[in-house]
């Protein structure tokens, strides 16, 4: 028997996760002073306003002893565990497993996987791991299958909070402030597992036909999505799926989901991207 863990930075469905067993621990996030578990404690919607409003936001991985109990509960029951979580670039969460893994050690065979990405990336590789166990793989053959897919996650990303951007690391001081003085619109993309300011624009139509082009360049996938931290689409988001549907005239909608709180703390509240999973199309 093998059992996923993973983390609420996949954006799973409650129900799907259920469904299948698949244990997924909840990122700690504390909005000026008060602490909430991603997931569990407040919807997206309600996530979104108040990280939207906040003065302070800081957002923390798993615990140790969140591991710990779900490996324990696993152990118990012989399961092999691969444990698949989001980027170590952008959270604590793999280190965290791979500290509680240890003690686990000729007890239980748990393989902790760094998926180096995040969101929709991280949904859809679970939801591919759930997939190979269903084909009654051994754990080492779904771990390297899930590696395989890994460099074929893609995103792209373009934010006008300047705050937002030099709170996270994004941007220095300096950067911040001219692109607060002339206006300029940074584009940062998932590059090695991180979020990094790549190039800039002068303007909001500037920054769509960038993410147009972007999604341009992929032929072959199994799924695309515009993300946004709140799931109501703002003005820009219409105007990006105007630029893109054509792109893909055999997709009956572009679809817009939450990219959750962690690049939402990066982006800011009026953030928004498109990230791109190619899944095994991309290992032909």
């Amino acid at each position: 028997m093998i059992r996923i863990v993973t983390d609420s930075a996949a954006q799973l469905d409650v129900d799907w996760a259920q469904q299948h067993n698949v244990v997924v621990l909840p990122h700690h996030i504390k909005i000026d002073g008060k602490e909430y578990r991603e997931g569990l404690d407040l919807d997206a919607v309600a996530l979104a306003a108040k990280m939207g409003a906040a003065k302070q936001v800081s957002i923390t991985g798993p615990t140790i002893e969140d591991f710990d109990a779900a490996y324990k509960k696993l152990a118990d029951e012989k399961a092999d565990v691969i444990s698949l979580h989001v980027s170590s670039a952008l959270s604590d969460t793999t280190q965290h497993a791979t500290k509680a893994r240890a003690e686990y050690r000729g007890r239980c065979n748990i393989q902790v996987v760094d998926s180096r990405c995040i969101s929709l990336g991280l949904h859809e590789l679970t939801h591919a791991a759930q997939g190979f166990i269903g084909q009654r793989m051994t754990l080492d053959d779904v771990v390297q299958r899930v590696r395989g897919l890994i460099p074929h996650i893609y995103g792209i990303f373009v934010s006008d909070d300047m705050k937002a951007l030099e709170h996270t690391g994004r941007l220095r001081p300096a950067q911040a402030e001219l692109g607060r003085m002339l206006g300029i619109i940074p584009c940062l993309s998932l590059e090695e597992g991180d979020i990094v300011a790549v190039e800039k624009v002068r303007n909001t139509e500037k920054a769509i036909e960038r993410l147009a082009e972007f999604a341009g360049e992929f032929d072959e996938f199994e799924r695309l999505a515009i993300l946004q931290l709140t799931p109501k689409p703002h003005e820009q988001i219409d105007q990006l799926i105007e630029a893109i549907q054509p792109l893909f005239p055999n997709m009956p909608q572009i679809p817009i989901e939450s990219c959750g709180p962690i690049i939402g703390h990066i982006i800011g509240a009026g953030g928004y991207g498109v990230m791109i999973y190619e899944g095994e199309k991309g290992l032909r």
